[in-house]
């Protein structure tokens, strides 16, 4: 890698993000981790799971997000479903499809040539990929397909800013799944990591996880990653040695290294706890509670709930802007 021939962003990545100084020192873990971690999972969540069906309960760091946030809001979004595919909401996967493609495609393709290329492939696997956005990006109008080709390639151009090419040999990987079946099945832990690099070594971490994120930083950002990181362990047996979002708005990011204690203490306390509230919620042994937050803004109930009304008369009491 030409170091010099990087930009002061991009420099950053490498040097900050991915520590590439200090690439031949990184942590080593217990081999048995992963079976501490699964352990004290299903202790906790067995009673839980005791009341489930196989594959009843999927947690994502979505749902896990926003059960600990809103109960209210998680019940409205369950019942509410998917909203259906639009620019807005296809966008972050024709973005990724397109950052993989850069992988692998010519150095001189451009990214709306990458963005087109994306799009061609989603539709192209339309028929195998029902729940993916083929179907829609091929019957969208001109409107719709310049609208979204236009936000793919602000977010592709700001990519290849802020990161330098990246080399076969980190092993970069794009909306990698990671999948942990608990309980006989029953709870099934899934998360889909926008960018990773890197392979363990024996019980060496190694692996970089990036959550890309356009926007400002959330608090809730970081409960993401540790999620990522303890599924992520509980697969390969091996942790990331750093978790990070990265805001290609700004070229700026937050990292976090990986322990033992932030996986068998943070990490699976707040899996257990959302996980028993899903439950809980998920066989209608109680009704929801409400908590007022930012989310209150695109919940599906917010027209007929009184959150909104509650969550703006507390920011203009601290003092707050409308919009935060």
């Amino acid at each position: 890698m030409d170091l010099d021939a990087l930009t002061p962003a991009q420099r950053r990545v490498v040097d900050e993000l991915m520590d590439w100084p200090n690439r031949s020192v990184r942590p080593r873990f217990e081999p048995d981790l992963a079976l501490q971690l699964r352990d004290a999972l299903e202790e906790a969540l067995g009673p839980l799971a005791d009341q489930l069906n196989r594959g009843e309960l999927y947690v994502s760091k979505k749902k896990l997000g926003q059960v600990l946030a809103c109960e209210a809001h998680h019940v409205a979004a369950e019942e509410a479903g998917f909203g259906g595919w639009s620019p807005r909401a296809a966008r972050g996967t024709v973005a990724h499809k397109a950052i993989e493609l850069s992988m692998h495609m010519p150095a001189a393709a451009t990214p709306l040539a990458l963005v087109d290329a994306a799009v061609e492939r989603l539709v192209a696997d339309a028929d195998d990929d029902e729940w993916g956005p083929g179907r829609y990006l091929a019957a969208a109008d001109a409107v719709e397909r310049a609208e979204l080709r236009a936000e793919v390639n602000d977010i592709v151009v700001k990519f290849e800013e802020c990161f330098p090419r990246l080399d076969p040999e980190w092993r970069p990987r794009t909306e990698s799944v990671a999948r942990v079946d608990l309980c006989d099945d029953r709870i099934v832990l899934s998360g889909k990591v926008d960018l990773a690099l890197g392979r363990a070594t024996g019980t060496e971490a190694r692996v970089l996880v990036v959550d890309l994120k356009t926007g400002a930083p959330w608090p809730s950002h970081l409960d993401d990653l540790r999620f990522y990181a303890l599924v992520h362990t509980m697969r390969t047996g091996v942790p990331p040695f750093r978790v990070a979002s990265y805001y290609l708005d700004s070229c700026g990011f937050r990292a976090e290294h990986v322990t033992v204690e932030l996986l068998l203490t943070t990490a699976v306390g707040r899996v257990v706890e959302g996980v028993r509230r899903m439950v809980e919620l998920h066989l209608k042994q109680r009704e929801p509670t409400l908590t007022p937050g930012p989310a209150c803004g695109w919940c599906p109930r917010r027209e007929a709930c009184d959150g909104p009304a509650l969550w703006a008369a507390e920011r203009a009491a601290r003092g707050l802007d409308p919009f935060d």
